[in-house]
């Protein structure tokens, strides 16, 4: 018994190895980067990649279990677990999934922050609200653009009223919901 729990974290370490450079791709693609997509994975990789959305559907099963944590909080892990389900669905029928799609997937949220932690994800809000901003701002000094407002510019507002909601509900101890909090943390790319 206690040989096969060693083997089988053997195994979820040489996954994490092997899948490690294409995590780091997605954070990139996440931020920067155009999306890109699972296609240039091998089967092997694909697979290896499954059973690491698995092991993330489960932890996400077992959070949405635990009858200790508070309905919000639940909402994220039953998010989460949909995620990695469609993912995996996606992956096994032979589709391409973007990248980060798969990185969101394979995220699993915290049951509970400490009060550290709360303050540091207002930190990062506040610091997502400023470059929602900068971006915006950039849209406005541009001279193309002349007397109209770009499109685009409803989207940087609507960021920053969600990083503002966000940051107001973690001030005052109210529940945020894991995917509130990362969607006000997204900061949609500027055009320059």
């Amino acid at each position: 018994m206690n040989t096969h729990r060693h083997d089988y974290a053997l195994r979820q370490i040489g996954l994490i190895v092997v899948l490690l450079p294409l995590l780091v791709l997605c954070a990139c693609a996440q931020q920067e980067m155009p999306a890109t997509t699972t296609a240039a994975l091998s089967p092997r990789q694909k697979s290896q990649l499954v059973e690491l959305l698995e092991t993330a559907k489960t932890a996400d099963q077992k959070g949405e279990m635990d009858p200790h944590i508070a309905p919000m909080t639940k909402d994220g892990f039953i998010d989460q677990k949909l995620k990695a389900d469609r993912v995996i669905r996606e992956l096994t029928h032979g589709f391409e999934v973007p990248e980060h799609e798969v990185a969101d997937a394979l995220w699993v949220p915290p049951k509970s922050v400490t009060d550290e932690e709360r303050v540091e994800l207002i930190r990062q809000l506040q610091m997502a609200k400023k470059e929602d901003d900068h971006n915006e701002q950039e849209l406005l000094n541009d001279s193309v653009w002349g007397d109209f407002y770009p499109i685009g510019i409803s989207t940087f507002d609507h960021q920053k009223q969600l990083a503002d909601s966000a940051i107001e509900d973690l001030e005052i101890g109210e529940p945020v919901s894991w995917s509130t909090i990362r969607e006000a943390l997204h900061v949609p790319p500027s055009p320059y």
